[in-house]
């Protein structure tokens, strides 16, 4: 029989290519074994049994086992919690507003004010240009009506680096801001 392998060659040979994850190790041993076992003849009748005792399962087959049912668990678990994801992320879409985007706005203005299209592109990207230059220039935007833009500012504070918990200085800043007015607050809440 000199075609059949030598387990014990084979096990050092995996010992020493996949020392650094044993579990790895043994699943490709336990896995290798159970090929053999199932599909070579020369090394099953060379052994007259694998595991030990005749009959009972070997330790290998039965880590492949555990580790097969593992891995099906864990699958499952994965599926479950993607659906789950999605399902959530499918209520919130439901309950998300529309978005209105840019080519929208141009068309409305274009429908409400009988400008050419162009002329309504124009016309909005003169108006957020104008906000944009003022509020960046610290200047204070009151329309009537409708609400203010200005420029809010942020004190420098101490945070966490949520990596390493150690604790960071985080810079002053300043952002933008809109506060709506009372006459638009009520336009969104009717009724109230």
């Amino acid at each position: 029989h000199d075609d059949a392998i030598n387990p014990s060659s084979f096990l050092t040979v995996c010992t020493i290519k996949f020392a650094v994850n044993t579990m790895k190790v043994l699943s490709l041993i336990c896995l290798v074994a159970l090929v053999f076992k199932t599909t070579s003849a020369a090394f099953v009748s060379h052994h007259g049994h694998v595991g030990g005792v005749k009959g009972q399962r070997s330790t290998c087959t039965a880590r492949f086992a555990a580790a097969k049912g593992a891995a099906k668990k864990a699958k499952k678990a994965k599926t479950a919690k993607k659906a789950k994801g999605k399902a959530k992320s499918a209520a919130k879409k439901k309950d998300a507003p529309e978005t209105f985007r840019k080519p929208d706005f141009i068309k409305s203005i274009q429908e409400k004010t009988d400008m050419t299209k162009a002329e309504s592109e124009a016309a909005l990207q003169a108006v957020l240009e104008t906000i944009t230059e003022q509020v960046v220039d610290g200047k204070r935007i009151s329309l009537l009506g409708f609400g203010t833009f200005q420029l809010s500012h942020r004190a420098a504070r101490a945070g966490r680096n949520p990596k390493t918990g150690e604790e960071i200085e985080i810079k002053a800043s300043k952002t933008p801001a809109f506060k709506a007015s009372k006459v638009f607050k009520e336009q969104c809440n009717p009724g109230r």
